[in-house]
């Protein structure tokens, strides 16, 4: 009888720490990927435009799919468009959609076959700089990255946002004009200047 009650404790005990093992070792491994923009951080002037690529590390896994979604502050930047041309997406089901009335884009895109990366460009958006401030380029939470495991796990773990400083231009300095040498790249035989 103890016999049986001591198998009882033993197979228990096994069962124990395999759920610990599935939980601790690869429960963390199924959910490793990141997303990032870069830079994250930078100074852009009113009226000028600047890239913003979007990155993804698989930590070693092979995913198939992306579904990404970003918000920004559409008083501040204007998305002039996704670019697809570069990316590891090789189907995008439906087209990089944005609106810069509410500051969102939306990509979805499969990897037919999987990919392991550390640094696979997703897109490149470029923004133009609206107004002063600063502008919060995020992840929305709906964002995933789904394995390549036939179950379509998302591995999603960490996502890296981009903070902006939005400035006015500096200031130009006056423009000097001469009537009497109107083009400054012809020679005149008028020793005198009128500016």
């Amino acid at each position: 009888m103890a016999d049986h009650s001591s198998k009882k404790i033993w197979r228990g005990l096994i069962a124990a720490v395999v759920v610990l093992f599935v939980f601790v070792v690869l429960a963390p491994r199924a959910r490793a990927a990141s997303l990032s923009v870069n830079p994250p951080a930078g100074t852009f002037t009113v009226g000028s435009t600047f890239e913003v690529p979007i990155y993804l590390d698989t930590k070693g896994q092979a995913i198939n799919a992306v579904a990404v979604f970003l918000k920004f502050p559409p008083d501040k930047l204007q998305l002039i468009s996704p670019s697809t041309g570069r990316s590891i997406v090789e189907i995008w089901p439906s087209l990089p959609r944005f609106n810069n009335l509410t500051g969102e884009i939306e990509l979805q895109g499969l990897v037919p076959g999987g990919i392991t990366t550390s640094g696979g460009l997703i897109t490149t958006l470029t923004f133009r700089v609206k107004s002063v401030g600063q502008a919060t380029i995020r992840f929305s939470d709906e964002s995933k990255v789904l394995l390549n495991d036939g179950l379509g796990t998302d591995a999603l773990n960490h996502l890296s946002h981009g903070i902006y400083q939005l400035v006015l231009p500096p200031p130009m300095g006056p423009i000097v004009t001469a009537s009497t040498h109107p083009d400054s790249t012809k020679w005149v035989a008028n020793s005198t200047v009128t500016l």
